[in-house]
């Protein structure tokens, strides 16, 4: 598994696929209440995020710097500036993961990292990290095109 950069090309490598996925969808509802009736209307106002959390596993050895990894990732988390001023907003990321998410775009909400194990030079060599992507939707989706029945 790895996530890749859309705007650097940078990318980091997971050895392991993460044992699971947690795919998350909201729906916003304003609940106006009617005098004498015994329950709210329920109104529709707009869609809610779309989260992707998981835990993956970098390991130095196979093809990870573990440091670097985790600089990346955290990389990630910030917008870009110069002169003071905002240039660029969190870049956008693919998690590439088979054809599962193959051509939806995410940002990095938030990213842990349980440092695990280190070399004799104190180094990080094996770590977790727990990220949550939000998805980037540019237009509408509709209900049909979510899924076929």
């Amino acid at each position: 598994m790895r996530i890749a950069d859309l705007d650097t090309g940078a990318r980091v490598v997971f050895q392991l696929n993460p044992e699971f996925f947690q795919d998350d969808k909201t729906t916003e509802f304003a609940s106006i209440g009617i005098p004498g009736m015994s329950h709210p209307r329920i109104q529709y106002t707009g869609g809610g995020e779309r989260t992707l959390s998981f835990s993956a596993f970098l390991h130095s050895g196979a093809t990870e710097d573990v440091p670097a990894g985790i600089r990346l990732l955290q990389s990630w988390l910030y917008a870009e500036y110069r002169s003071g001023r905002l240039t660029k907003a969190p870049h956008r990321l693919l998690v590439i993961f088979g054809e599962t998410w193959s051509d939806e775009q995410w940002v990095l909400r938030s990213c842990s990292v349980l440092r695990k194990r280190f070399d004799k030079q104190l180094s990080c060599v094996f770590a977790e990290v727990a990220l949550e992507l939000v998805q980037i939707i540019d237009e509408s989706v509709d209900f049909g095109e979510v899924g076929e029945w």
